[in-house]
């Protein structure tokens, strides 16, 4: 996004979450750079239970210095990653968790104008004045190569969705050797560059699925469109994935 900055935080311990090849856990929030791509995973059967808060560049650089003691709004070379105090990002949870109710059960106060930036107003407020009591967590990895592999992995994935890439044809595209694609996604991805494409695919079959006309839609021609041509174990690796078989998808489809 444009103009603004965006933070990440749990908002239920216990939670873990790679965000940017790094682990994003416990009282952490992670800056990221603006308008640079992010890619996030999760174990498997971990809730989403993470708050994401967009901050336009002009409020950071109007209360950022003074609330925080360091300026916010300079330009990043790469995302950071900041641990806050306890008892501060207790407050900061409490007050997001506020909101997603109000969100929830009573929408028409925060359609008004007042109460809504008084809102925003003290969740912001929340947000720096942990940051101002943080440590700055540096990273000396390799974050912003290998991030830009990942770039290209994922272009190259959107390019060519219907196709079963192998690992070989991935590094000729990406450009780099196999150990290099391996390092770079299991830091950003948490999984091999295969088992990513194909649950990019998988997620491509059930969303053709999902949006398409049961009384005319094979299963089996969806599967294969996106090169899934063992249809035994694409039935497995689906159920795995979603939890219910690619047949039950599809009757629920439009």
């Amino acid at each position: 996004m444009s103009n603004a900055h965006t933070f990440m935080f749990p908002t239920e311990p216990g939670l873990a979450r790679r965000v940017s090849g790094r682990m994003l856990s416990g009282n952490q929030i992670i800056h990221f750079r603006p308008q640079a791509e992010t890619v996030t995973t999760s174990p498997r059967g971990m809730a989403w239970a993470f708050g994401i808060l967009v901050v336009p560049t002009e409020v950071l650089a109007t209360h950022a210095p003074a609330l925080a003691g360091f300026d916010l709004v300079r330009p990043l070379q790469n995302d950071r990653m900041f641990q806050v105090p306890e008892e501060a990002m207790a407050r900061l949870v409490a007050l997001m968790n506020d909101a997603a109710r109000i969100a929830r059960d009573r929408p028409w106060i925060i359609e008004a104008t007042e109460p809504a930036r008084a809102l925003a107003g003290t969740v912001i407020d929340a947000l720096l004045l942990g940051l101002s009591g943080g440590e700055l967590r540096l990273d000396r990895g390799a974050p912003g190569r290998h991030r830009r592999i990942v770039a290209r992995f994922e272009q190259l994935l959107d390019e060519q969705p219907e196709d079963m890439l192998s690992l070989a044809a991935i590094c000729a595209a990406t450009g780099v050797a196999e150990r290099t694609l391996s390092l770079a996604c299991q830091e950003f991805l948490g999984q091999s560059a295969v088992s990513y494409a194909r649950g990019r695919r998988l997620d491509l079959v059930r969303l053709t699925l999902l949006t398409s006309d049961p009384s005319t839609t094979q299963v089996t021609s969806v599967a294969m469109q996106y090169g899934f041509w063992e249809l035994g174990r694409f039935a497995g690796a689906y159920r795995l994935r979603f939890g219910e078989r690619p047949s039950e998808t599809l009757r629920r489809g439009s």
